[in-house]
Order: structure tokens, then sequence, then C-alpha cells
């Protein structure tokens, strides 16, 4: 039987996810918590941790990795109202492996768990399409660009000065900023903030 751990401040949503999770033959829900402070004050292993992010003393999104460093053999996926482009790449970033939004409860858990069992990753459908049209919309921006303005685009999103774009590239700092200016020209941007926003996964 395996073990499945809820972090969900609603008692009344957690109660009935655990219901629908006891029913299945291969799975329990082994404990409830409110929050991921009363979690990490009294831990429990778990293969598949339900999060939420919206939750009192600490958000589902600090508490990622700290699960996965007590137990970094387990799975996180996050269960939430939260459907925001951010939200959804910040979970993935910190290593959840499924994301289910909230309006799509009455699913089916035995097929989220068996994906995640089979070495795989689960969203519903509502976040799939936004995690799609993230990258359409990034592979649609990029079209706008020149070969060698990509290649300074992927240097700033990397990290790099200005400088040390121009040494990979082995042209001028002047020649650099010429680029960047085109290419905030091209994408209606202004700042390096907002190149990271446009093209941040």
């Amino acid at each position: 039987m395996k073990n499945i751990i809820i972090l969900e401040d609603d008692f009344r949503i957690a109660q009935l996810m655990k219901e629908k999770i006891d029913e299945l033959v291969d799975y329990r829900c082994d404990a409830i918590y409110a929050n991921p402070v009363d979690f990490f004050n009294d831990p429990k292993e778990a293969v598949i941790f339900l999060l939420d992010i919206i939750m009192p003393k600490m958000n589902g999104l600090e508490a990622i990795k700290k699960i996965l460093a007590l137990y970094p053999d387990s799975n996180i996926i996050i269960n939430s109202i939260k459907e925001d482009s951010d939200t959804i790449f910040n979970a993935i970033q910190l290593g959840a492996i499924g994301y289910i939004d909230k309006q799509s409860f009455h699913m089916d858990y035995q097929e989220v768990f068996d994906a995640i069992k089979n070495d795989g990753a689960y969203m519903t459908p509502k976040i799939a399409r936004k995690v799609m049209a993230h990258f359409q919309k990034k592979e649609n921006a990029l079209e706008k660009l020149t070969k060698r303005e990509i290649e300074i685009t992927n240097g700033i999103l990397d990290g790099l000065s200005y400088k040390l774009v121009a040494d990979r590239h082995n042209l001028s700092i002047d020649s650099v900023r010429s680029h960047i200016k085109n290419i905030y020209r091209k994408l209606n941007i202004n700042s390096k903030s907002e190149l990271f926003n446009k093209f941040k996964i």
C-alpha cells in the first residue's frame, strides 16, 4: 500500500480528497496537514505529497524543496487554485512532478498516481494548455529575432554580463548593446527583467 500525504488548509476539501484516495486499491492517505509548518514539526515519509500552494504559516512553493530535502525519493503534486504561469513554472523548477488545478477535483486519482509510478509526470488539461501556450509564445517571440540576436538573448538569460556576451561571440560591447536595443524593440520590452519574464521557463 503506497502512502499519500495531503497538505491542504481547507479541511473539507482535504477530507474529500482523502476519501477518494482511500477508495483506491494500492494507495491510502496516511495523514493530512493544514500547513507545511505542522508537517515539518511531525514529518512522515510518503510516496506522493499532494500540496496546496496558498496555506497559512508557509506557502506550498517554499515547502517543495524542504520536503524533497527530507524525502528526496518522494513525488510532489501541486493541487491548487493558483493557475498563473509564474506559479506553475516556479513549482516545476522547485521539483514538483505534477500540477492539478482544484477545479478538476473530481478527477481520477488512480490515473494521476499511476502516471507518477511509471516515471511520468501529470498535469490536468487546463494546466497543460497553459504550459503549451507559454512555449508557443516563446517560440513566436524568437521568430522575430535574427540568429545573432537569439545568441545574445540566450547569453543574457544565462546570466552573462554584456562583456561576457561580447567575449563569447567575439563582439564589441557596443555591438552587444546595439543588438540589445534591437531585441528590446522587436519584443516590445524595455528592460532585462522584462526579457527574463518573457522567456523564463
